[in-house]
């Protein structure tokens, strides 16, 4: 036998009481609704966003049909929510039908620095081509941070660990509040011609109102125009602000941009003694070659030389003993004519003569030569071979032809 169910005058079905609470989610009151809370659980499924709003006591399921994928809020971001009630009668689930999502404080803040970010991008502020290389081997690196921080220690001390001669400079800036991307970019704008090899930029982590100066324009604008290399150090390695995008090179966090330009100096060193010491003895050895080489060459060169100038000895030699035959026939020739011409002069010589029985006659030691040169009177000396006599003339005969 069935059990018989009782029915109440005045009840309703479930299906009668979900339709009647859809029919009361046309009212005015339910449209057009502006709600606050915080997103929980955003998530796609096709073209549609479903996810929770909620606060410290209640919450309530929300759906974006066709929901922009530019824009995903996160968990725990504040926002405004625009949209009507809707009652799923099937499923019995009161749903909040969102046509738009306002970011309220830090969603707001990002919308913002998004909207920045596309319209740099659009000029080129953050393309590649702008960038330099980081130097390798840099000898003064300005730090621009705040020296009351962490981060400075973080960044010296990983650069000391493995370089002692890096010449470190810090410059004082406040790096977060009101103002602080404009305080930093008046530092940049005067140190840019210092004669840094490359400048870091850094601060450690926090929330994006925190890391709001380092998505400043005028510190974005000031970092593309810098001449000097460029890193950002900002956050930690999940952040991301826009003046990582604009440097030259971004660093995941200030220990990183340390190690970056901090090269190993005390290995550096090593290398270049066992380079040093290769070299010299690649040195040693093609100075041993080209020795060996060049001693080969002399004593080639000395027997080519010694060949070519012993011919030319010989042939020297022979002129020379050729020459001082001749001239020694000459000078025999020479001398057999000289003691002729000696001989006849002497033949020549008065001497000779006198030696004959001639006498030499002078008047007032004037040679005579003929009588008629001699007059009565005159006094003549008469020389022979073996003496001189004096006369005087008593007369005179001069036979004339």
């Amino acid at each position: 036998m069935e059990d018989k169910v009782p029915v109440l005058k005045n009840a309703i079905s479930v299906s009668e009481l979900n339709a009647t609470i859809h029919a009361c989610m046309d009212a005015p009151i339910f449209q057009g609704l502006e709600v606050f809370g915080e997103i929980s659980g955003y998530k796609l499924s096709g073209p549609h966003a479903y996810f929770t709003l909620k606060d410290q006591n209640a919450q309530i399921s929300c759906v974006r049909f066709y929901a922009s994928r530019d824009y995903m809020p996160k968990d725990g971001e504040s926002v405004i929510l625009c949209g009507r009630l809707d009652y799923y009668v099937k499923g019995g689930r009161l749903t909040l039908q969102v046509s738009s999502i306002t970011p309220v404080g830090k969603g707001l803040l990002f919308l913002q620095f998004e909207k920045l970010k596309e319209q740099l991008t659009k000029e080129g502020i953050f393309d590649e081509a702008h960038k330099v290389p980081i130097p390798k081997y840099p000898k003064s690196v300005l730090v621009v941070t705040s020296k009351t921080g962490a981060v400075i220690r973080d960044i010296v001390t990983t650069i000391r660990k493995k370089n002692p001669v890096i010449n470190i400079v810090v410059r004082d800036v406040r790096v977060q509040g009101e103002g602080a991307g404009k305080e930093i970019a008046n530092v940049l704008a005067r140190v840019d011609k210092l004669g840094y090899d490359v400048i870091i930029i850094a601060r450690g982590g926090g929330s994006l109102e925190d890391l709001a100066p380092f998505y400043d324009e005028t510190l974005v604008r000031a970092v593309y125009k810098m001449e000097t290399p460029v890193i950002s150090a900002v956050g930690h390695e999940t952040d991301f602000s826009l003046c990582d995008f604009v440097a030259d090179v971004r660093a995941a966090t200030p220990t990183a941009a340390g190690e970056l330009v901090g090269y190993d100096y005390y290995d550096n060193v090593k290398r270049v003694k066992e380079l040093s010491a290769r070299l010299g003895g690649l040195v040693l050895k093609q100075v041993e070659r080209k020795s060996m080489r060049v001693n080969l060459a002399v004593q080639k060169l000395g027997h080519k030389a010694k060949s070519f100038y012993g011919d030319r000895v010989n042939k020297v030699q022979t002129l020379v003993t050729r020459i001082s035959t001749l001239v020694k026939e000459k000078f025999v020739r020479a001398d057999f004519r000289l003691e002729k011409a000696m001989t006849n002069l002497d033949n020549l010589s008065p001497l000779k003569t006198l030696k004959r029985g001639y006498f030499a006659l002078t008047v007032d030691d004037k040679s005579v030569t003929a009588v008629k040169d001699l007059k009565v009177g005159d006094t003549i000396k008469a020389k022979g071979a073996d003496g001189t006599l004096t006369a005087t003339v008593t007369s005179v005969t001069s036979e004339e032809k």
